[in-house]
Formats: C-alpha cells, structure tokens, sequence
C-alpha cells in the first residue's frame, strides 16, 4: 500500500488522523492508498523527522532552519510567495491603541527590511500595515508609500503620545513574529520606550489573549481575493475585526467594490481601502512570510497555492510518489 506521511504545526483537537482511498461519487481522484496527518508542534522535531524519512512533508518550516533542509540529501523546501502574515493587533477601542501617536510608532519602528533579510531569511517581503501584499495582483495598491523604519519619528510620536511603556503579548502563531517582536522591543529601547514581552504559550491563544490583550500578535493566511481579506479583518463590526477598529468609509467602500466591474475603479477602491488601514487602523504588519514547507524529493506534482500549506492543502488531489 502506498502510504503518505505528513507532519503539520497543530492537528484539528490534538488527533493523527489516518485516511484510506474512498472511491466516491466523485470519481477518480487522488493517487495514494492513504495518507495519514501528525501533529508535531516542534519545528526542529518536524524538520528532524522529514530528514530522517519518518516523513514525507511538512508544514510551517521555521525559517531558521530552511538552509538545513537545504543541505540535506533527499529533501527540498518548497517556497510559495503569499499574502500570509504575523502582525501585531494594538486594540482601538481601549489605551493605549485609542492613541493615534502610540500607533504610528509602533509601526515607524519596524525594520521591515532586516526582518525579510535575517529572521525571514529571505522567504518573505516587506509589509505596509495593510494585509494586501503582492501576491493578491493586481489588487495590491503599488502607489500606496511604503512606511519606512524611521526612529527619530519614532520617538517624536511616542513623546506626543504621553505613553512610556506597554505589554505585548507574544505567542508562536507565526512564522517570524517571536523574533520580530523582540527586534521591535530593542529599537523601541535605544529611544528610550519600555515595550515589555510577556511570552505566553500557543496553546488557547486564541480564545484567551487574541481580540482580548491591548496588545497581541496575529497570524493570518492569505484569502482568495482581496475583498474577502479586507471584509473578514476590517469590515466595521465584522466577528473577526481584531484591533476593534470601525470606519464607516470602509464599509462603504467594500460593498461598493464588489459591485464595480471596472478594473480601474476597483483598483482605486482598493487603494484607498489599504490607504485607511494603513493609516487609521491598528495593524503592525511589518512583513508577509512565504509558505515554507518540507517535503521528500520522491513527492512530486504538488499545486502551487498561496492560501494554505503545502499546497494550499490541495495536494491530496494532485501529489504523486516516485517508487
């Protein structure tokens, strides 16, 4: 029987689901006999197991050790440019996020390039505190300025502000936002800001600290377009706004946007769309990572798909392996 294995960051309530070829009303589909999902939490143990064959793929490769992958025989990272990102939520509707000045510092600090070049190792690009990137297309606003990491502006909004110290909470949800975040805390030092890190496990973040903590890390995947992207995150009142930020412009502008049929004008929609973000919510997006998976390189004909892991989580479908 030609068996898959795979290893991913979490497991729908802590199971190793095991799947057997169903023949169904669908036809023909699929090429292996079973494919069987385990859940390893520890990225150097899920890197360890596809190096020593215990598996085939992996998910959510930690971007320090794609270049050990790399060096090893019989295994290949797959690197897929995505609209996916940690970011930091700074909530609008209580202190400190209800201070515009408070914001735009937290988002002036981020040394978006020296995030991409040394935590991301290069699998990733430069975020603008909207959640557009470039992988969306045409969609992604190219005109919008691009923040720049800039200290001294940093600290001209942060005095205004009146704040001297904040608490982030900091859990692994992301690729890179551990890291990043304690970066964020050592620039915000050298102009004299107390960010204080409280790390707090992965384990019932979401229904704990996510939405709850004025200040928490987020992890979002890519969407299939932009509009559905920007409707989940920042629609005003909409279940998932997670920096509680309502703007009635924006509202208007989704609804509007997916009733044009003029490219153009949906494009200008869509700037300014991003513009408010940008702007006026309380999004840190200092970067959008590449989805980084390990796989056996006796896998073959895995889709390239910017929504999930490995494959967009189509490779059932498609995937095939080599006797």
């Amino acid at each position: 029987m030609e068996q898959v294995l795979i290893a991913r960051q979490a497991s729908s309530l802590g199971l190793n689901p095991s799947m057997s070829e169903t023949k169904t009303i669908w036809g023909e589909t699929g090429n292996f006999d079973a494919i069987e999902l385990t859940a390893i939490t520890d990225p150097q143990a899920r890197v360890n197991a596809l190096i020593a064959g215990d598996m085939h793929m992996i998910s959510d490769v930690d971007a320090k050790m794609i270049k050990l992958i790399e060096r090893s025989d019989g295994v290949s990272i797959n690197s897929t440019k995505s609209g996916r990102y940690g970011g930091v939520c700074i909530l609008k509707n209580t202190a400190p996020g209800n201070n515009p000045d408070f914001v735009k510092g937290m988002q002036l600090i981020q040394d978006r390039e020296r995030i991409v070049r040394s935590i991301l190792k290069g699998k990733g690009e430069v975020g603008n505190d909207h959640p557009i990137s470039t992988a969306y297309g045409a969609d992604h606003c190219y005109e919008l300025p691009q923040r720049q990491y800039d200290p001294e502006k940093t600290k001209y909004h942060i005095k205004k502000s009146g704040i001297s110290s904040a608490e982030l909470y900091v859990a692994e949800v992301a690729t890179g936002i551990g890291d990043s975040c304690l970066l964020m805390q050592n620039n915000l030092k050298k102009i004299g800001f107390d960010l204080k890190i409280k790390k707090v496990p992965t384990d019932g973040y979401w229904g704990a600290v996510w939405m709850k903590e004025p200040l928490n890390v987020v992890s979002w995947n890519m969407r299939p377009t932009a509009n559905s992207m920007l409707d989940i995150q920042f629609a005003p009142g909409a279940a998932w706004n997670d920096t509680f930020w309502n703007n009635e412009r924006m509202g208007k502008l989704l609804k509007m946007n997916l009733a044009e049929t003029n490219p153009a004008i949906r494009h200008e929609m869509f700037c300014e769309m991003q513009a408010l973000v940008n702007m006026f919510s309380g999004m840190v997006i200092s970067y959008h990572t590449n989805v980084n998976d390990g796989v056996s390189d006796n896998i073959h004909g895995i889709p390239v798909n910017p929504l999930g892991s490995i494959g967009g989580c189509t490779w059932p479908e498609f995937a095939w392996m080599e006797a």
